[in-house]
């Protein structure tokens, strides 16, 4: 095992082993496996990884580079602008790992009672921020939710340590121009992007400057590579797998 992983005596032997896992992990959809298999042994179902945009964006199709959130979800965050929804900018104003409950806010500590509900009914309440840096100065936050009380800080070390290891690997992969398996061209990226801003086939015609009709091709292309059964989860499935976000 490598001694960065082994070093640490405070983390269990579970957390350990998934280190050495994520420090084997060769793809993307590779530690999106591990993620899933993990996190359920703190009875947390959900993982979202964001990624500091160099420009500054903070739209989540621009931001998310892996995650399991359901495409619903996806949607409904992006409608209701996620980033800079006040439950979530509390947890964004700490450097330092930091776990929250959203029930214990949602009745009136929140700017987005509905969202802050329909998150609920989704299995979203407790929720542990996670900032994070990798290679090339890269920085990012990981950020775990489930059906729970709020979780211990024992559990946050460990889950800590996970996230550190899953972000360096993930940005390492996705550096590595030979390692992408991003399947959609440049074109489906900016239709694609085009509809998760809510912008109908011509606004994204004149966007762009192609064809209505090149506009509909290019997602029907996307729609199939994802199969996806719609335009909109399409936009969500290219959101989980991180295929829309640049950096």
């Amino acid at each position: 095992m490598n001694p960065s992983v082994s070093q640490h005596t405070d983390i269990t032997l579970e957390t350990s082993e998934v280190l050495q896992r994520l420090e084997d992990a060769q793809t993307s959809y590779d530690i999106f496996k591990i993620l899933k298999e993990y996190i359920p042994s703190f009875r947390l179902d959900f993982f979202i990884i964001f990624l500091s945009n160099k420009d500054g964006a903070t739209a989540l199709d621009d931001r998310v580079v892996l995650t399991n959130w359901d495409s619903e979800v996806i949607h409904r965050c992006m409608e209701a602008d996620y980033y800079h929804w006040s439950f979530v900018s509390e947890l964004r104003a700490s450097v330092l790992p930091r776990c929250a409950a959203l029930s214990e806010v949602a009745d009136g500590g929140t700017n987005n009672g509905e969202l802050a509900q329909f998150m609920l009914e989704r299995g979203h309440d407790a929720f542990v921020h996670l900032p994070t840096r990798g290679m090339g100065d890269q920085t990012g936050v990981v950020s775990f939710s489930g059906k729970r009380e709020m979780v211990t800080i024992g559990e946050t070390m460990n889950l800590n340590f996970v996230a550190e290891h899953a972000f360096e690997r993930l940005v390492s992969i996705l550096g590595n121009d030979g390692a992408r398996e991003n399947p959609l061209s440049d074109r489906e990226i900016e239709c694609l992007k085009a509809a998760a801003r809510g912008l109908s086939v011509q606004e994204t015609s004149k966007l762009i400057a192609i064809t209505t009709h090149t506009v509909n091709y290019h997602l029907a292309n996307a729609q199939k590579k994802l199969d996806a059964r719609n335009k909109v989860q399409s936009v969500a499935l290219a959101i989980q797998r991180g295929w829309l976000g640049r950096f």
